[in-house]
């Protein structure tokens, strides 16, 4: 298995959302960009998810806004509408490169599941 390697940005035009995992208080998203990168994000002390048809979905943007408690919305747009996909409010990001894309929910558990429901 390849290293996983933290990133602080990544590219979410082109890409998609493979899959969302939801635990006890994080979502695991499993992205592919556009070069097929496997990418994991974690979200840590969620508050909110909403999706509307986010997976499979082509991307064009990425946005986060701090909000009020030390809170964050995280939100993914369509591609080609610009509407929001995927809004998610938590306390933290984090995101990882995982390696080349192989299948749908690879990249998920490349990343470890010792958050889910301890």
């Amino acid at each position: 298995m390849e290293e996983r390697k933290k990133l602080d940005y990544f590219p979410v035009e082109d890409g998609h959302i493979e899959s969302i995992l939801i635990g006890c208080s994080d979502v695991k998203i499993s992205f592919q960009t556009w070069n097929e990168k496997a990418l994991v994000i974690i979200f840590r002390d969620c508050e909110k998810i909403v999706s509307e048809n986010s997976v499979n979905c082509d991307m064009g943007m990425f946005e986060c806004k701090q909000i009020k408690n030390d809170l964050n919305s995280y939100s993914f747009y369509d591609a080609s509408t610009e509407e929001e996909l995927l809004k998610i409010i938590s306390r933290d990001i984090e995101i990882y490169e995982v390696g080349l894309t192989n299948d749908i929910n690879g990249a998920l558990f490349d990343v470890g599941y010792e958050y889910i429901g301890r």
